[in-house]
């Protein structure tokens, strides 16, 4: 993306003659003053790096549904589980909508450092059109006349990067992804397909993160980072530490693992809005995540959770072979401990699992012609009564998006990314609100004119590995389709097309907000996405 500018040398001419022409070795007559050698052509200049550069994202949908929500908590935004506390339902009406994003990205690299020292920032207008004009906040804006105040900073941080030495740190605002992968230097394809595809952790945070290649073909990172502070003095924080690595064992075979550790001590303090942040707190419920519902009495906690984790892949990117597989099982392990009005103690035992799969077949010549397979399995547990607690811990009970699984393509069933400001699903959290879920997925997708029309077929179908009172266990199965033309390069229009069928699990009166059994849902919506440089 820098543009080089050669400075070729010119052909300079001395007495008549071309410099650089042959000519005769003649010696001088002795006692002739000595002259000046002979004018050499100039040398190429290295080229003058670029101080400030910049990429602008845009993405524009339209989209019509049966889903809408009765209540906007999020100022502008609806995320989380569908039926649930973010109040979206279907409707015999039909939503019709249209969204707007714009990412501005400027990184500014002092020639006076040389290379040593990056600054990056990103910012996140969002808005629905006729939405609202001349106010103040995020994800609002659109009405007439404009005049919103709504950029949103996602990014602000510095990298600094020694010459010649095999590491970076980077600190500040930034994206905090569960790979061993620095994310300035990576392709978002790579980090919903590599590590625990953003299952876990795809946002971002203030910290500090140390990326290195200790060797060709390896990859480590340790980072920390503070999610909530609260008050300055007191030991109140919530605080992730990540050890990551990953490394090529041959050409084709990687193989990677992770350690991360979360120390709450917010006693449920902080958070998003009304929603709170915390095991036991409204916004884990909104988002589909575990939530604890810890007894009436109890008036805070604290707790310690960790994540081991190993993950393998086979021909990345098809690599130099028509297959790629890749697989990962990830555990977290901690414990609660409450506060209440008869006192402290201990009061829950963290173990849950998860695992996730993908076999892809590369059938024809360009990125698009494949057919590729997901799986993926979640432990559950129905409540903390008996102490234990066997669900899956994700970012998603801390923040909201953090956990962002997206690599199997559906667009209900599970989180779809192509999103602006409503962002929901069936499972939005891969534990699928601590219940636990094994998922299946499957797509296909051709080049019908290489690398410049595509379509995709897909489907998606999840079961609850708990199943609630008086609901079962399958929760559904989804039926996509997907078309994108590249009207010009890195400027796609895309339609795309999902139906949810819904299973018993929804006989539950537990699962909806409602306590009613929904009408399926469905989606229609077009897109407009453009990277400028």
């Amino acid at each position: 993306m820098r543009r080089v500018i050669v400075l070729l040398p010119l052909a300079l001419t001395l007495g008549g003659r071309v410099t650089g022409a042959q000519q005769p070795n003649v010696s001088p007559p002795p006692g002739t003053p000595a002259q000046p050698d002979t004018l050499q052509p100039a040398q190429p200049k290295d080229p003058l790096a670029k101080e400030w550069q910049f990429i602008g994202y845009s993405f524009t949908r339209s989209t019509t549904s049966n889903i809408a929500p009765t209540n906007d908590l999020l100022q502008g935004q609806v995320i989380g589980r569908l039926f649930g506390p973010n109040t979206t339902e279907t409707r015999d009406t039909t939503a019709f909508y249209t969204e707007q994003r714009f990412v501005p990205y400027v990184v500014y690299t002092p020639r006076v450092l040389d290379g040593r020292a990056v600054f990056r920032f990103m910012g996140k207008i969002d808005y629905t059109w006729g939405d609202q004009a001349y106010g103040v906040g995020g994800n609002r804006g659109g009405g007439l006349n404009g005049g919103q105040i709504n950029l949103q900073t996602l990014l602000a941080n510095v990298d600094i990067r020694p010459k010649g030495r095999p590491w970076n740190v980077v600190v500040g605002l930034q994206r905090v992804f569960d790979n061993a992968y620095d994310p300035h230097y990576t392709t978002l394809q790579q980090a919903q397909t590599s590590g625990y595809k953003l299952s876990f952790w795809g946002t971002n945070a203030v910290g500090v993160n140390l990326y290195s290649t200790p060797k060709p073909g390896m990859k480590a990172r340790i980072g920390v980072f503070q999610f909530w502070e609260n008050l300055v003095s007191g030991d109140d924080d919530v605080v992730l530490w990540m050890a990551d690595a990953d490394t090529r064992l041959t050409p084709r075979l990687e193989v990677g693992a992770d350690a991360w550790y979360l120390r709450d001590r917010a006693r449920g303090n902080g958070g998003i809005s009304i929603l709170g942040q915390g095991l036991n707190s409204q916004l884990a419920g909104y988002n589909g995540a575990t939530r604890f519902r810890f007894p009436e009495s109890v008036t805070s906690y604290t707790a310690d959770v960790a994540w081991l984790g190993g993950r393998t892949a086979y021909n990345r990117d098809f690599l130099s072979g028509r297959f790629w597989a890749d697989a990962y099982v990830i555990g977290n392990f901690g414990s609660a401990d409450t506060t209440s009005l008869a006192g402290s103690g201990h009061a829950v035992d963290i173990v849950g699992v998860a695992a996730n799969a993908a076999l892809s077949y590369k059938y024809g010549m360009t990125a698009n012609d494949k057919v590729w397979a997901e799986a993926l399995f979640t432990t559950g547990d129905g409540s903390i009564r008996d102490g234990t607690s066997n669900s899956v811990l994700t970012g998603n009970i801390w923040g909201s998006p953090v956990g962002i699984y997206s690599s199997h393509r559906a667009l209900l069933l599970f989180p779809d990314p192509q999103v602006v400001n409503r962002y929901y699903s069936a499972v939005h959290d891969i534990s699928n609100d601590g219940r636990g879920v094994t998922g299946f997925t499957l797509n296909a997708s051709r080049d019908f004119i290489p690398n410049k029309f595509m379509g995709k077929l897909g489907a998606a179908a999840a079961f609850s590995n708990t199943t609630p009172s008086g609901g079962g266990s399958y929760i559904g199965t989804e039926l996509n389709a997907e078309v994108k033309y590249h009207l010009a390069v890195f400027l796609t229009a895309g339609l795309n097309a999902g139906y949810l069928k819904l299973g018993d699990y929804y006989d539950s009166p537990n699962v909806t907000l409602s306590g009613t059994r929904p009408d399926d849902p469905w989606v229609v919506f077009a897109t407009l996405a453009w990277t400028m440089f």
